[in-house]
C-alpha cells in the first residue's frame, strides 16, 4: 500500500509542476455553482517570491454589480497577515479556488471595512478579455488637432492646439473616484522612484480617479535577495507594469490570476481600460505587506523585463510572456543654475494618454530637484524627438516668469509629443527623446512696446520691414526686424497686419480663421508640430477682406468664380470645402530670442493697386 501510494504521488508530480508553470489542465469552477457556505483557498505573494495561500468564505453572489453583466463573489478572506491588513493593494487578481477549481480573481473590497471581504471577479469574464478574431486595423485620423494653411505654402501650416490638448486638462477623461462606495476596485500601487513629492502631490487626485494609489518607491540594491530576475511568473506572483525605469521609475502593480503557455491574465479589474496596450511588466518580490489604517499595501520591487501587457480590459488585464513592448528613451541635459551640469536617462511607455503625461511629470520633476519653484526665472529648451520613419519634431522654447517655470517647460516637451502618439497613424515609432535645458535666475520675459512698418501705403509684390521694440524686465529694449511680403494677388484693399507674440496670434487665428484641417499623414502632422508657434519668436499675420476656401488641406484664397463653381458643384466634393470671408495671406516670424515674449500690435497697409 505504501509502494502504490507513492507511485501515485509520483504520476501527479509532473502535472503539479507543470501547473505553477501554465495551469493548461487546470478547470474553472462555475459562478451559478457559487452557494453560500462554500470553502476555497486563494494565493498571493505576502513576502519574497513565495506564493501563499489563504481561506476564503464565500458569501454569495452579486448580480450586474459593476456593470451590466458583470458579477461579483463576495467572500470572507483569512490566514496569513490578512488579520491585520484586510485586503491590501497589489492582491488585484490573487487567484481563488474550489477544490483545485479556479473561480476567479480578488479585485474588490469595501473601503474601511473591519474585516477582510473582497469582490472576486469570474475567471470567466477575465478570460473574455482577449477579442475571438484580429481587429482591422484602426483609421488613421487626427483627434484635437488644427491646422491652419500658411498662404502660399504647399507645406503643412501652423497647427493651432485645441484647449483640450492642455496637459492640465487630461482629468476631464476621467470619472469621479469611486473610494467613497460600498464597493470598489482595489486600488493599484503606482510606485514613483526620482519624482518630486511635490508632483507626486500635485497628480495624486488625478491617479486616485484612474483608480491608482501614488507610493513613493524606487529601485532596491544589493544583491539577488533584493531583485526579481529568478521568480518564477505563476499564479498568485507579483507582476510590475513598468511606465518608467532609469534614472525616474515608475511602475503599477498587481498579482497573476491565471498562466496558460505564455499567456497570463491578472488584476481582476483594468488599469487604465485603454483595450489594445502594448505595457512592458516584469516579476516582483515583494519586500513588505504594510497594514495601514486607510489602505493596506504590498510594497515590491521590479525584476528585468519579462513581456507585454497588450490588453486593458473591464475584467482583467491580459499579457504575453517573451513578448516586447516599444519603449521611448529619454535624455534630459539641465545646466543648472548651480553652475553644474545634470543629466538624466531613462526608458518610458509609448502610449498615447501615459507617454506625454509621464514626460510632463519627469521634465519638472528633473527640473524640481535643481531650479528654483518661486522667483525669477528663465528655462531655455531645446530638443527633439526622434522618429524612426519621419524627420524629427524639433523642441525649442523659451519659458519664463515669477513662479513654477518647470510646469511650463514641462508641457513645452510634452504637447508634441502628445500629439504624435494621440493621431493613430500607424507608422508613428518613436526612437527617442532628447531635452537639454539651460537654467537662468532672471525673468527674461520681453514686452512688445513698438511696431511700425517701412511703408503704410503698399502695391501688390512689394517687400516692406516691420520693426518691433521689445522691453525687458530691466529696462533695456530689444529691435526684432520682420520682412513682410505683400502678395500679388491683392489689389485696391486695406490689409490688417498684427504683430504679436506665438499666444496672442494663435487665440486670433483661432478666432478668424475657419481654414482648418487635421493632418492627412505623418509627415504632414510633423511640418505641422515644427510650424507650431513658441515663446520665442515674434508672429506677423497678413490679412485681407476677401474669400477664400480650402479643400484636403490646401487653401484657395480669392479664388475665381468659376473655380469655386467647379468644386461645389460635385456634392461629394462640396462637403469637404470649407469657406471663410476673411483670408490670411501672409504669416511670418522672427529668428529666435532667449526672451519670453508678450504683446500684439495692429498696422493697416492700404493697398494702392498692381505694378505697372
Amino acid at each position: 500500500m505504501r509502494i502504490r501510494g507513492l507511485l501515485a504521488a509520483l504520476a501527479i508530480l509532473p502535472f503539479v509542476v507543470c501547473g505553477l508553470h501554465g495551469q493548461d489542465n487546470i478547470q474553472f469552477f462555475p459562478v451559478d455553482q457559487i452557494r453560500p457556505g462554500l470553502k476555497g483557498v486563494g494565493k498571493t505573494v505576502f513576502e519574497g517570491d513565495k506564493i501563499e495561500e489563504f481561506q476564503v468564505e464565500f458569501l454569495g453572489v452579486l448580480k450586474n454589480a459593476t456593470a451590466p453583466r458583470h458579477d461579483v463573489i463576495l467572500g470572507r478572506l483569512s490566514g496569513g497577515p490578512l488579520e491585520k491588513t484586510g485586503v491590501a493593494a497589489g492582491m488585484s487578481g490573487s487567484p481563488v479556488y474550489i477544490d483545485g477549481k479556479l473561480v476567479g480573481a480578488v479585485a474588490l473590497s469595501f473601503p474601511f471595512s473591519k474585516e477582510a471581504l473582497a469582490g472576486i471577479t469570474p475567471i470567466e469574464e477575465m478570460t473574455d478579455v482577449v477579442p475571438l478574431a484580429p481587429q482591422a486595423p484602426r483609421p488613421s485620423q487626427a483627434t484635437n488637432l488644427r491646422i491652419v494653411p500658411i498662404p502660399g505654402s504647399r507645406e503643412a501650416g501652423r497647427l493651432i492646439p485645441d484647449e483640450e490638448n492642455a496637459l492640465e486638462s487630461w482629468t476631464h477623461l476621467l470619472g469621479g473616484s469611486n473610494s467613497g462606495s460600498s464597493i470598489s476596485a482595489l486600488r493599484l500601487p503606482l510606485r514613483f522612484g526620482g519624482f518630486s513629492d511635490e508632483i507626486i502631490e500635485k497628480y495624486a487626485s488625478m491617479f486616485r480617479q484612474l483608480g491608482l494609489e501614488p507610493m513613493h518607491g524606487g529601485v532596491m540594491t544589493g544583491g539577488p535577495d533584493t531583485t526579481a530576475e529568478s521568480i518564477e511568473i505563476a499564479p498568485g506572483s507579483m507582476i510590475s507594469l513598468l511606465l518608467a525605469r532609469g534614472d525616474l521609475n515608475l511602475s503599477v502593480d498587481c498579482t497573476v490570476t491565471y498562466r496558460k503557455g505564455n499567456d497570463l491574465y491578472a488584476c481582476g479589474h483594468r488599469f487604465l481600460l485603454t483595450g489594445p496596450a502594448r505595457i512592458p511588466f516584469a516579476a516582483s518580490r515583494v519586500l513588505a505587506t504594510v497594514a495601514n489604517l486607510a489602505s493596506s499595501f504590498k510594497v515590491d520591487v521590479a525584476g528585468p523585463l519579462a513581456g507585454s501587457i497588450t490588453q486593458d480590459r473591464f475584467g482583467a488585464i491580459y499579457g504575453v510572456l517573451g513578448e516586447k513592448s516599444p519603449q521611448i528613451p529619454v535624455h534630459i541635459r539641465v545646466d543648472s543654475s548651480l553652475n553644474r551640469v545634470e543629466e538624466y536617462n531613462f526608458d518610458l511607455v509609448q502610449e498615447s494618454f501615459l507617454s506625454p503625461l509621464l514626460l510632463n511629470l519627469a521634465v519638472a520633476s528633473t527640473l524640481g530637484a535643481t531650479e528654483r519653484m518661486v522667483g525669477p526665472s528663465t528655462l531655455e529648451i531645446n530638443g527633439a524627438i526622434r522618429l524612426a520613419n519621419s524627420d524629427p519634431v524639433r523642441i525649442d522654447d523659451v519659458i519664463s516668469g515669477n513662479t513654477n517655470t518647470p510646469a511650463g517647460a514641462a508641457v513645452s516637451a510634452a504637447t508634441p509629443l502628445g500629439m504624435l502618439l494621440s493621431n493613430n497613424f500607424p507608422n508613428v515609432q518613436i526612437e527617442g527623446i532628447d531635452l537639454s535645458i539651460v537654467s537662468r535666475t532672471e525673468n527674461r520675459t520681453a514686452k512688445l512696446e513698438q511696431a511700425w512698418s517701412s511703408k503704410s501705403e503698399v502695391s501688390p509684390g512689394d517687400k516692406i520691414e516691420v520693426t518691433a521694440v521689445l522691453r525687458a524686465p530691466g529696462g533695456e529694449t530689444l529691435t526684432q526686424k520682420l520682412p513682410v511680403v505683400i502678395p500679388e494677388s491683392v489689389s485696391d484693399k486695406t490689409l490688417s497686419l498684427v504683430v504679436g507674440s506665438g499666444s496672442t496670434i494663435n487665440m486670433l487665428e483661432t478666432r478668424i480663421s475657419l481654414l482648418t484641417s487635421a493632418p492627412r499623414d505623418l509627415q504632414q502632422l510633423v511640418q505641422a508640430l515644427n510650424k507650431m508657434r513658441r515663446n520665442n519668436r515674434l508672429y506677423a499675420l497678413l490679412m485681407a477682406p476677401q474669400r477664400s476656401f480650402m479643400f484636403q488641406g490646401d487653401e484657395f484664397p480669392s479664388p475665381p468664380p468659376s473655380l469655386l463653381q467647379t468644386f461645389l458643384a460635385d456634392p461629394a466634393v462640396a462637403s469637404s470645402v470649407t469657406l471663410s470671408g476673411t483670408s490670411i495671406v501672409g504669416d511670418f516670424e522672427t529668428k529666435a530670442i532667449p526672451y519670453a515674449i508678450q504683446g500684439q500690435k495692429y498696422l493697416l497697409l492700404k493697398v494702392l493697386g498692381k505694378k505697372d
